[in-house]
């Protein structure tokens, strides 16, 4: 196993699940253990009890030698903006790769990204740098997804699809083969994408309507 620490960039709610991802990594052998958060909101973990705690901010961080950083940032622009100011400091970042995610051996995965617990990376996909794929998440035979993009969880790239550079992708939605989704866009939770969505622009599925008031009555045990 490589020397050092891994450091999580970010204790919001994905670093908080990241941690968990992080450790079975190094019970794996595939991560150094994870010697804690980092996080410009230094509130940011107060009400959670974890055996590692923050380190400091972001901000003022800066890298021991060994040390490997996990993006557990969810925002692409932010995503980017933390990447770029920790990078002009001279900072290692590190893939996850969960050892229950399934991934083709024709896959290929950039540096710094992130893949979850019972996800699928299938044939011949592509993962820019700094991707997020969540749990549960399918990314089928021959999708690209570009840089800084993040992926939901239960989200399902059907092949061919192709994202640009910091796309979001709400949980449960589902692209239909080979759709392309311009630089910036947000595709909303439970949507069904068919056609091509331009740069920047938002596509959410329509909300559920409230009907009327059920009449039926629960029996009593």
């Amino acid at each position: 196993m490589e020397k050092g620490r891994t450091i999580i960039v970010g204790a919001g709610g994905f670093g908080r699940e990241l941690i968990n991802w992080a450790e079975d990594c190094n019970l794996s052998g595939l991560l150094p253990a994870v010697a804690g958060f980092i996080d410009d909101d230094e509130n940011a973990m107060n009400g959670f009890d974890y055996p590692v705690g923050m380190l400091g901010s972001i901000s003022d961080y800066y890298p021991v030698a060994g040390d490997r950083l996990l993006m557990a940032i969810g925002t692409p622009i932010t995503k980017q903006k933390v990447f770029e100011s920790l990078n002009a400091r001279g900072c290692v970042f590190a893939s996850l790769i969960h050892p229950r995610a399934i991934v083709a051996n024709t896959a290929r995965i950039s540096e710094g990204a992130i893949v979850c617990p019972l996800s699928l990376i299938s044939a011949d996909a592509t993962l820019g740098r700094f991707v997020s794929v969540n749990a549960l998440s399918s990314v089928g035979h021959d999708v690209t997804i570009g840089d800084y993009s993040t992926l939901s969880a239960h989200v399902d790239l059907t092949g061919g699809v192709a994202l640009d550079t910091g796309v979001t992708i709400g949980t449960g939605a589902k692209l239909l083969p080979r759709v392309k989704v311009g630089a910036g866009a947000m595709i909303g939770a439970g949507s069904i994408v068919y056609r091509n969505v331009p740069a920047g622009r938002s596509v959410f599925a329509a909300p559920a309507k409230l009907l009327g008031v059920t009449t039926a009555k629960i029996a009593a045990p």
